[in-house]
């Protein structure tokens, strides 16, 4: 019978249509996260105060500055120092072409899982087939974790697309066999990896991955040497220019102190707790008896699987996935540890920090699993297709109901109380040309679209004596909400403080001014 070589055209077809795909399904999630921050979205974290206050400045050209300072600075800005500039950047592009702060962080966050969802999709439909990505972008789109960060303004959608960007290149990486492919991929590793740490400081964990993937791959001593010192070349310049600025620029405290931080024990419950509510999705008015053992089964269930899988897995395409995806996980586990032991002790483990490992694991369950279902017999089969189904549908009703809430109340500083705060409309009314303090200046920054100064973090009698003398000076008023701030100090302490006044007391909280 006569032979019909078409290789190469089913190889283009099945591009065209993994492409198509992934595209289609990044813009789905684009779409999603546009149609899930409109108003009275999106979720205002206090975090975000710093991020549009310099993506505004930025886009001004009055470089990084964020609109919240100190109480002892007379000026109402400050050097941004506690978060990287790469968020803060990439919404003042957009801002620069005549989008509201607002709706660049939207545009922000639509484009980042839009290059998430693509990114992932073409990658792990190279790797073990299309059925499988097609998978992962469901359990993406209804993981509630997931969900939750799209919500808001934060800079975990962008960093998640520069962790899905050092994924991809570190699989291409090991999937080219000529020297000078590999050293290419290597730089634009370590490009991925700078910009994951220029979004988020815990990003040094991609910076580590990559340059230990590229390094292990095979090559004689001077090969691997090379392609390391290439990927750590783009971190070496870009994130040392940024310490530099910061360190020339910031006249505040570092941005972490070492040392030896205790107390672990909270914050690994916290882990745990977050961890539970990822695999055994609840909302929040719902409980489950044993939820706990339920979710440590089916963690047990997830190893074995992909231990199985990853068996099945060697010498294919599947292997690069699921090693890289577990470099990259392992990193930053060990980057969070010890963050949280030796840099900064109230490092919440939460979803905000732990979705990126839930991302990295889903992809390599995922593709270990795709790889043991081949040879897997059929009531395994049914148990786990039925447990990914029952996951699926416990995570869509939970992250419905989040979106429900946050469309109908808002998140955070975007809910009534302080969209129609009294402490605020007196303010608007009575202190438009007096210098505004408070114990929630996000508050200020947000819904009176001014700068505000930071309240002292202590009670010491002669420092608060020093604080009014400084209010009298300004001309100032203190903004002193109710709701305590962990970041300030109380307002027992303030209101006690015989050098202040009470000026007004609104239903929120009260304004307050230095005795005459």
């Amino acid at each position: 019978m006569r032979q019909f070589d078409l290789p190469k055209i089913r190889r283009s077809r099945k591009s065209l249509l993994k492409w198509t795909t992934a595209l289609v399904a990044g813009s789905i999630a684009a779409a999603i996260v546009v149609a899930i921050t409109e108003p009275p979205g999106p979720g205002l974290d206090p975090d975000a105060a710093s991020y549009l206050g310099a993506a505004q400045s930025l886009a001004q050209g009055r470089g990084y500055r964020i609109p919240i300072s100190d109480w002892l600075t007379p000026d109402s800005t400050s050097a941004l120092s506690h978060f990287p500039p790469g968020y803060p950047t990439a919404i003042a592009l957009p801002i620069a072409f005549g989008f509201s702060p607002m709706n660049s962080a939207r545009l922000v966050n639509a484009v980042a899982a839009f290059a998430d969802v693509v990114l992932l999709t073409w990658l792990v439909a190279t790797a073990v087939g299309l059925i499988s990505a097609i998978a992962l972008v469901l359990v993406l789109l209804a993981m509630p974790a997931f969900v939750e960060v799209h919500l808001s303004i934060l800079s975990e959608p962008l960093f998640l697309a520069c962790v899905t960007g050092a994924l991809a290149a570190m699989v291409g990486v090991s999937r080219r066999v000529d020297e000078r492919s590999r050293l290419w991929r290597a730089l634009i590793a370590g490009c991925a990896g700078a910009a994951a740490m220029l979004v988020r400081y815990a990003g040094a964990a991609m910076i580590v991955a990559v340059v230990l993937w590229v390094t292990a791959q095979p090559g004689s001593v001077r090969e691997r040497t090379r392609r390391g010192l290439l990927a750590a070349l783009p971190p070496l310049l870009l994130v040392g220019a940024w310490f530099v600025h910061v360190r020339q620029t910031s006249t505040g405290h570092a941005v972490r102190t070492l040392g030896a931080y205790g107390g672990v024990g909270e914050t690994l419950r916290m882990g745990a707790a977050t961890v539970v509510a990822w695999l055994v999705p609840l909302m929040s008015d719902q409980t489950l008896p044993g939820r706990g053992w339920i979710a440590l089964a089916i963690l047990v269930g997830t190893i074995a699987l992909v231990r199985l899988g990853i068996g099945a897995a060697r010498h294919r395409d599947g292997d690069a996935v699921i090693a890289a995806a577990a470099t990259l996980a392992a990193c930053y586990v060990v980057m969070l540890l010890a963050s949280r032991l030796l840099a900064d002790p109230d490092i919440p483990f939460d979803n905000r920090l732990l979705v990126p490992l839930f991302v990295l694991v889903a992809i390599i369950a995922g593709a270990a699993i795709r790889a043991w279902w081949q040879t897997a017999r059929g009531w395994t089969r049914v148990i786990c297709a039925a447990a990914l189904l029952l996951w699926l549908g416990a995570s869509l009703t939970v992250s419905a109901d989040e979106v429900s809430w946050a469309l109908e109340n808002g998140e955070d500083f975007a809910q009534r109380q302080w969209t129609e705060s009294p402490l605020l409309e007196w303010a608007r009314a009575n202190a438009s040309q007096r210098t505004l303090y408070s114990n929630w200046p996000a508050a200020v920054v947000f819904h009176l679209h001014r700068a505000s100064h930071e309240l002292p973090r202590e009670g010491d009698a002669n420092l608060l004596r020093a604080f009014a003398d400084t209010l009298r000076a300004r001309n100032g008023v203190i903004l002193l909400f109710d709701q305590a701030s962990p970041d300030q100090i109380g307002a027992e302490t303030l209101l006690a403080a015989p050098a202040l006044r009470r000026v007004a007391r609104l239903a929120d909280g009260s304004v307050l001014a230095a005795v005459p």
